[in-house]
């Protein structure tokens, strides 16, 4: 991939340094380990809001479903009666 774009951003003397200092033990340029980190952050946060998106529908079925009264089954009666004598 042929790089066009760029970016330039300022920073304090210490993070400066503590950039310096990571991308180093990684082997990288200062260019490299900055564009690395925050393009693999980027694709995760991404990926993370797309898990997380829900259309108006989806969020309206989610809701009236946690508004339901839940619904005791046989299976849980018998559970829960069995709680009482395992004490």
């Amino acid at each position: 991939m042929h790089a066009t774009e760029r970016i330039s951003i300022r920073t304090t003397p210490h993070a400066k340094a503590v950039i310096e200092q990571a991308s180093s033990l990684l082997g990288l340029s200062v260019s490299q380990f900055i564009l690395s980190t925050v393009y693999d952050k980027s694709v995760q946060m991404l990926k993370d809001q797309q898990i997380w998106s829900a259309s108006e529908e989806d969020l309206k079925m989610l809701d009236s479903l946690l508004a339901e009264e839940p619904k005791a089954t046989k299976e849980l009666q018998e559970l829960l009666k069995l709680g009482a004598s395992i004490d």
